[in-house]
């Protein structure tokens, strides 16, 4: 499986309706599409961390951005910066 770390630093005062998206749209679509959420954790007030995976990565993040239900919804409304990165297991 292929996983993916997504850092987050959120814009200031928008963590509740950030946590809306991400909980009620981002993460039930993802899984719909395959993925697994693998952990989801608050550093700080505007500061998150996720890790998701798939056997497919590129092909279904393809589909998962062109998917409608996505599409609805930008939660890069809430970000001041993001940082994504694969990552290689080592336990």
């Amino acid at each position: 499986m292929t996983v993916q770390m997504r850092r987050y630093r959120l814009k200031e005062g928008t963590r509740e309706a950030f946590q809306k998206v991400f909980l009620e749209v981002i993460v039930p679509l993802r899984q719909a599409m395959g993925f697994r959420v693998l952990g989801a954790y608050w550093l700080s007030d505007r500061d998150f961390l996720w890790f998701v995976g798939h056997e497919n990565f590129a092909e279904a993040e393809k589909a998962y951005y062109e998917h409608p239900e996505r599409k609805k919804v930008d939660p890069r409304v809430f970000l001041e910066e993001m940082e994504t990165r694969f990552v290689e297991r080592l336990l």
